[in-house]
C-alpha cells in the first residue's frame, strides 16, 4: 500500500480532516493564477497510486484499499493553471462491508465519491476538494470486495513560484444511493461512508515541475473550481488546457445551465457553468398503494373540509431517478420521480366530504365536495447528503383538483346547483413533506414509503357552472374563493413490494391537525 508511480517513499501520518460536497477551502494568501504566455509543456504523464484505508459504516470499521488515477503535466511554468485530467478514485470495500451493505436490502449502489487532498509546494499547502467525482451503478458481488469507482472534474491549481508541486491524496467519503433488487431505494435510502488514510505511509500521488518565470513572486499554490471566472485555460472541458495558447486568450468560460428536472432546488448562479447535468433516467415504476386523510381548510369560511375517510392513494414509485454531479451548496444528491393518482369507485378522486358552515356569516349551508385530480399528482422527492454525513428527504408533490359541489342545502332547504357546479379551473396544491432517517435507519417525519405529513396551501379560483334556475356562481365565489387556504394532509406506510407486511391492505392514517 501507498506505492506511487511518481516516486518518493518518506512515511507520514495523514491528517483527519473532512470537507463538504463542492466545498473549496483556501489557505491564507492564496490567490487565482492570472496565466503567462509561456508555454513549456513537454507532454502529459499518467500517475497511479494506491493507499490502505479504513472506512467506517454504521457497523463498525473496515479496511479498504482506495486507487488514485489522473494524468498530469510533466512541467509547467510558473502561474500557468494545471488541472489533473482522467481522474478517477476507486475505493473497494471488503466483504464484510459488502454484506453490511446487502443487509439493509441494498442490490447496487451508486452516487459520488468525494476525496480531500492537498497540494503542496514546499512548505505551501493548500486543500485539494476533488468533489464532483459521479460513480454510476454498481452492483453487489454475492461473494468477495465491492469497487465503487468515481470520476469527474476537479479544480485546476495554480503555483506562482518555480518549485515542485505535489498532489496527495486524504480523506475519502462515499455519497452513495442504495437500490433493492426491484430498483427501488432502500429505507433509509442514502448511506454516507466515511474513509481515512492508514497511518505512516505516502499520501503523494504525483508531482508537477514548476519552471520559474521572470518577475514571479513567491506565493502558495491556489486552487480553483472548474468554471471560475478570469481563471485561462477553463473552457469548460473537463481535461482542461493545460498548457495554453503561445500568447493567447481563452474565450468566454462556458454558461450552459445545468439540466436538472422538476423542483428541487437549483445550484446557486453568479459564475460560469462549465457542469451540464444528465438528466432524469427513466426506469420501470414500482406499483404501490397506500392512504390519505386530513384538512383543508377554507379561509373565507374559518372552517375546514375534514377528509376523515381515507382515500385509496396508487403511486408508481420511482418512474425515474436523477443524481446530481454538478456542484450543489444545498447538499442535493439525487432525486426520485413518482407519480399518484387517487381511486374512489373507479374514478380519480378522494371520497366526497360534507361539510357544514355559515355563507356571509349566518346562513348556514352544508354541502358534499368532491375533489377530483384532473391528472395525476407529479411527485419529486429530493435527498440530502449535510457535510456531518445525516441523510434527509424532502418530497414535494403537486396536484390539480377540480372542486365539484354537490347536494347543497341553505338553512335546511335543498339549493338546486346543477350537476356542474365546480371551480372554473383545477386548485393546483403543492404539498410538502420533510423528513430523515437516524443513525439506526430509523425513519422521522415523512417520507414517500412510510407516509407522514404533508403541508400545502392553495388558492380556490372562482366558481362556474352553479344554479339551474339562477345564475349561484358569485354566491360560491364570494364564500368560498382565495388564497391562503392551508391543507394538511397525513399519508399512511405504503404497500409496496419492498413492504410485504402491508400489503394487500396497508393501514389507514389518522388526520392530524
Amino acid at each position: 500500500m501507498g506505492n506511487s508511480t511518481s516516486g518518493g517513499r518518506g512515511r507520514r501520518r495523514a491528517w483527519a480532516r473532512t470537507a463538504s460536497v463542492g466545498a473549496v477551502v483556501l489557505v491564507a494568501g492564496l490567490v487565482p493564477g492570472t496565466g503567462t504566455g509561456v508555454a513549456v509543456d513537454e507532454g502529459a504523464v499518467p500517475v497511479e497510486a494506491d493507499f490502505g484505508y479504513r472506512c467506517a459504516l454504521p457497523g463498525g470499521e473496515h479496511p479498504a484499499e482506495v486507487g488514485v488515477s489522473a494524468t498530469l503535466p510533466r512541467q509547467v511554468a510558473a502561474g500557468r493553471p494545471v488541472r489533473p485530467a482522467d481522474v478517477r478514485v476507486a475505493v473497494s470495500l471488503p466483504a464484510p462491508a459488502v454484506a453490511e451493505l446487502a443487509g439493509r436490502g441494498a442490490a447496487t449502489v451508486s452516487g459520488a465519491v468525494r476525496l480531500t487532498g492537498r497540494v503542496a509546494q514546499g512548505d505551501d499547502t493548500a486543500e485539494l476538494p476533488w468533489s464532483r467525482l459521479v460513480a454510476p451503478d454498481a452492483a453487489l458481488p454475492a461473494t468477495g470486495p465491492l469497487t465503487v469507482r468515481g470520476a469527474g472534474p476537479v479544480p485546476t491549481v495554480t503555483a506562482s513560484s518555480g518549485g515542485d508541486l505535489t498532489f496527495s491524496t486524504g480523506p475519502v467519503a462515499l455519497d452513495l444511493l442504495l437500490r433493492k433488487g426491484d430498483d427501488t431505494p432502500t429505507a433509509p435510502p442514502g448511506l454516507t461512508v466515511t474513509c481515512e488514510p492508514e497511518p505512516d505511509q505516502d499520501l503523494a500521488i504525483g508531482r508537477v515541475a514548476v519552471l520559474p518565470v521572470p518577475g514571479g513572486s513567491p506565493r502558495p499554490p491556489a486552487v480553483e473550481e472548474p468554471g471560475a471566472p478570469g481563471v485561462p485555460g477553463q473552457n469548460g472541458d473537463q481535461d482542461g488546457d493545460q498548457d495554453g495558447a503561445d500568447g493567447g486568450q481563452d474565450g468566454p468560460a462556458s454558461k450552459t445551465p445545468g439540466q436538472g428536472a422538476g423542483k428541487g432546488p437549483r445550484r446557486p448562479a453568479g459564475r460560469a457553468d462549465d457542469c451540464v447535468e444528465a438528466p432524469p433516467v427513466a426506469q420501470d415504476p414500482v406499483p404501490s398503494h397506500g392512504y390519505l386523510a386530513g384538512y383543508a381548510n377554507v379561509l373565507k369560511l374559518g372552517s375546514a373540509l375534514f377528509i376523515k375517510d381515507p382515500g385509496l392513494m396508487k403511486v408508481n414509485m420511482a418512474k425515474a431517478t436523477q443524481t446530481y454531479q454538478c456542484p450543489r451548496d444545498d447538499g442535493l444528491v439525487f432525486t426520485m420521480y413518482s407519480d399518484a393518482t387517487f381511486d374512489h369507485k373507479g374514478k380519480p378522486q378522494l371520497p366526497p366530504v360534507s361539510s357544514t358552515f355559515l355563507t356571509f356569516g349566518f346562513m348556514p349551508t352544508t354541502a358534499v365536495a368532491e375533489l377530483t385530480l384532473d391528472a395525476p399528482m407529479e411527485i419529486a422527492t429530493g435527498s440530502y447528503f449535510s457535510p456531518d454525513g445525516q441523510f434527509s428527504e424532502v418530497t414535494e408533490g403537486t396536484a390539480k383538483l377540480w372542486i365539484r359541489l354537490r347536494d347543497v342545502k341553505v338553512n335546511g332547504t335543498p339549493l338546486d346547483v346543477g350537476p356542474a357546479c365546480r371551480t372554473a379551473r383545477p386548485v393546483e396544491l403543492t404539498l410538502t413533506g420533510r423528513g430523515s432517517y437516524d443513525a439506526e435507519g430509523r425513519p422521522h417525519g415523512y417520507t414517500v414509503v412510510t407516509g407522514g405529513p404533508l403541508t400545502g396551501a392553495a388558492v380556490i379560483p372562482e366558481f362556474s357552472g352553479c344554479g339551474v334556475t339562477e345564475d349561484l356562481d358569485p354566491l360560491f365565489t364570494a364564500s368560498l374563493s382565495g388564497s391562503g387556504n392551508y391543507t394538511k394532509m397525513t399519508q399512511g406506510v405504503l404497500c409496496s413490494p419492498g413492504q410485504p407486511e402491508f400489503c394487500p391492505d396497508p393501514p389507514e392514517p389518522k388526520p392530524e391537525r
